[in-house]
């Protein structure tokens, strides 16, 4: 299977870079409201979101890529599921059961909205790389989420949180 640039340069740099960002990310100052560790996880479901909104999107394209991304759910859907959970885990605390996971279905609506509105990658490109994490290992995918996708939907959260963890009926 050839790789467009675009897919190389992410799973060659995501391969080569993978300790340089495991090093960096802990200088990283995450926000209040999300740990370091959940905020590597909201990375990873916002990839994950990123993928599956551009397979539906690309779908009736000359570059459905929906098989691919069924083997790369395959391929890292622990990963994903541990994200998922340690999100769910950190935000039970403050919203409780309910909550956390309104919280966890809210943001992710707001990312699929996000990619749903604006493609920040082209169908091609997009299907390329998640070919190729399909075939790669787990630092690649960190790798990936940290270059492909940004902070700004999953810290606008952020404050949804604060104002949801106040009130004393959604703790239950």
């Amino acid at each position: 299977m050839r790789h467009s640039k675009l897919g190389r340069m992410i799973v060659g740099g995501a391969i080569a870079c993978a300790m340089t960002v495991a090093a960096t990310t802990s200088a990283i100052a995450a926000p209040q409201c999300w740990s370091e560790h959940v905020l590597r996880a909201a990375k990873l479901r916002q990839l994950d979101v990123m993928l599956m909104v551009g397979s539906l999107r690309c779908r009736s394209t000359g570059h459905d890529y929906r098989a691919a991304y069924d083997r790369f759910l395959l391929r890292h859907r622990p990963a994903l599921g541990k994200a998922n959970l340690a999100i769910l885990g950190e935000m039970r605390s403050k919203l409780g059961s309910v909550g956390a996971l309104d919280m966890l279905d809210r943001t992710s609506v707001r990312m699929a909205n996000r990619y749903g509105e604006q493609a920040s990658y082209g169908c091609n490109d997009l299907g390329e790389v998640t070919a190729a994490l399909a075939e790669s290992g787990s630092d690649a995918l960190m790798s990936a989420a940290e270059m492909l996708v940004g902070v700004d939907v999953v810290l606008e959260a952020c404050p949804a949180q604060v104002a949801v963890a106040a009130l004393p009926a959604r703790r239950k």
